[in-house]
């Protein structure tokens, strides 16, 4: 299979995650075991059989890496627990700004004059978009929406490193980093939970942890080392479709206006980013 081909049907699964997360209605901890676990466990047993070491390669980079992740999958399940998801994708899409703002920061990396007169852009698509929610630490949108622009950053943050790991490392011992804190540290609330999730809750968790965790980013991650980071970017905005999509099928969702607008400002302004070592999350 064509990598191009891997990274759009990846893409387009990961897109899919909101529909389990709503369905299944576990608490975000809960669900970011199955979405976590289920691919460590996956991946530790093919080590095991293989007699690898588990930890092979383990660093301070990769466990902070690791550690990263953790926090933004849980941001992600919250933020897709409570918005909606057609603005909660378009809301993790800003981060491309993100990474923009990130590598001047840490990287010195100079910023193109057109990246600078783009930012109003995302922070008026940010601003319409919220204005649908009421600005409220009550409000489930409100929380939702704010903890998917955290994962946003959280994706910035560790886009570029997967780039540099993923030539390094076989696809499956970045899936086995890439979950390993989430997992082990979820563990314990997945036992404690009361009440205990039922069949289809357990169903739920499993296909989002088997289809997302495991067949999606296999494909990503394979396809990543051998993609420009260009075509990496501009293929995973099928993610957006994807769950725009699901939204209006299994959630009868609408398309507003606010979001309508936002979108548009924040995609096009992503779209219109000058990248240079951009890689997508």
């Amino acid at each position: 299979m064509s990598p191009v081909l891997q990274l759009a049907i990846a893409t387009l699964i990961l897109g899919t995650s909101g529909v389990f997360i709503k369905l299944a209605a576990l608490s975000p901890l809960v669900m970011t075991f199955f979405r976590a676990g289920i691919p460590l466990i996956f991946v530790s047993g093919l080590f095991l059989y293989r007699r690898e070491p588990l930890f092979w390669g383990a660093t301070p980079f990769l466990l902070l890496i690791s550690f990263l992740d953790a926090v933004r999958g849980l941001c992600y399940i919250i933020g897709f627990s409570y918005a909606d998801l057609s603005s909660a994708v378009v809301i993790l899409y800003t981060w491309p700004l993100f990474t923009t703002l990130l590598s001047w920061i840490f990287l010195k990396e100079t910023i193109p004059r057109r990246n600078l007169w783009l930012l109003p852009c995302f922070i008026l698509g940010i601003i319409v978009i919220y204005a649908d929610a009421e600005i409220s630490l009550s409000s489930r949108s409100f929380l939702g929406l704010t903890s998917v622009l955290i994962a946003a950053v959280l994706v910035a943050s560790t886009v570029v490193m997967y780039k540099v790991k993923a030539a390094d490392f076989s696809v499956y011992r970045l899936i086995f980093y890439q979950n390993l804190v989430g997992g082990v540290v979820s563990f314990p609330f997945l036992l404690g939970t009361q009440p205990w999730p039922n069949l289809f809750q357990f169903t739920m968790g499993g296909i989002y942890g088997i289809s997302i965790g495991i067949i999606g980013f296999m494909l990503f991650f394979s396809a990543l080392s051998k993609l420009k980071a260009s075509t990496t970017a501009l293929l995973c905005y099928l993610e957006i479709l994807s769950t725009i999509v699901c939204g209006i099928v299994f959630f009868q969702e609408e398309l507003s206006v606010n979001i309508i607008l936002g979108a548009s400002l924040i995609l096009g302004g992503s779209f219109c980013l000058k990248k240079t070592g951009d890689v997508a999350p």
